[in-house]
């Protein structure tokens, strides 16, 4: 408790109340000096937790264990923890000077310092790290990292740890310039890389030319989310994408007052411009066709363009004749994953 006090009091580890809009789908880093590389293994401080208001206050603390196991990973980082951190500002305090992050870094032998800021929006987790170094650490390489909150406990609340250190490991591969910075990880669980949010977007049906009775055909209502769900899900395997769940799109539609989306007619510009705007690029839809002998799938990668339009990136088709939805759900499983390979 005193050392998160500490913490609080003089490294501004605070809850802002407003943090400044920024793309959400923006994953690059900006550089302004070269990554160092060294033999020896560069010392690394937290300076400063920087929350959205959305997100709980125990997080600051959460971040001294995530980054310690983001670090730690590669093995190419020494991590110095809050306490030995906090530590070395209490001395400070003693002798009645100021405990900034600078002086403190230097007492501690830091060559890097970090300024975190960690958002959510719906279920996704932005993380965004600005690593200082050099002479009096003025030099700056930024890097973001995004993850989805998948994980909830018995009374259904967001378990934030395993997230946090995955968007982490992204926002460290951006800083590093180094995609493959976990991809030999002992323990495969933290085995991360750099990853596109896929937003998915609507399926369409189409029994037009052959009337059918077939179940998909049924209900677009509640078959198009269906549908929508098993390509999220059949995504979730994937490490180079980060499948973005439709209740976080549908947080993304609110923001523009945009409700009661259909998830079975095509998106509208207002739709397109919202998605972009906030930094979404990569887009799924979807169209099932009856044909005489069964019915086919066809699936689009498009990217959403400034224009809020979308652009094809890549298509495929697949029939299947098995009149259920899991035998829409196998065929869908594994065109998505051919279309994303």
């Amino acid at each position: 408790m005193l050392n998160h006090r500490i913490a609080l009091l003089l490294f501004s580890c605070f809850v802002s109340l407003i943090l400044p809009e920024y793309s959400w789908g923006k994953i690059d880093s900006t550089n302004t000096s070269t990554a160092k590389k060294d033999s020896v293994k560069p010392t690394i401080m937290i300076a400063e937790v920087v929350l959205g208001s959305e997100m709980p206050l125990q997080l600051i603390a959460k971040t001294d264990a995530a980054m310690a196991i983001t670090l730690g990973a590669t093995n190419r980082f020494r991590y110095i923890p809050f306490a030995d951190r906090d530590s070395v500002a209490g001395l400070f305090k003693s002798l009645n000077a100021e405990p900034t992050a600078y002086n403190v870094g230097q007492e501690i032998k830091a060559e890097v310092i970090m300024f975190i800021r960690m958002r959510q929006l719906g279920n996704l987790l932005r993380v965004d790290i600005e690593a200082k170094t050099g002479t009096d650490y003025v030099e700056t390489v930024s890097g973001v990292g995004l993850a989805l909150l998948r994980y909830r406990d018995s009374s259904d609340a967001i378990i934030y740890d395993p997230t946090i250190v995955e968007a982490m490991q992204r926002a460290m591969c951006s800083i590093t310039g180094d995609s493959n910075l976990y991809a030999h990880v002992e323990d495969s669980s933290y085995m991360v890389f750099p990853a596109e949010p896929l937003i998915f977007l609507n399926m369409k049906f189409d029994n037009k030319k052959q009337k059918s009775s077939w179940a998909i055909f049924q209900d677009n209502e509640v078959n198009s989310f269906y549908a929508l769900q098993v390509l999220f899900e059949a995504a979730t395997s994937l490490k180079h994408v980060i499948p973005i769940d439709l209740d976080t799109r549908d947080s993304v539609y609110a923001i523009k007052q945009i409700y009661g989306v259909e998830n079975y007619v095509q998106s509208t510009k207002e739709e397109l411009k919202v998605l972009y705007d906030v930094g979404f690029v990569y887009a799924i839809n979807g169209n099932i066709e009856k044909t005489s002998d069964g019915a086919e799938l066809t699936l689009t990668l498009s990217e959403i363009t400034s224009q809020s339009s979308l652009k094809k990136v890549k298509s495929l088709t697949a029939g299947f004749s098995d009149d259920s939805l899991e035998g829409f759900k196998k065929t869908a499983t594994k065109l998505l994953r051919r279309l994303l390979r």
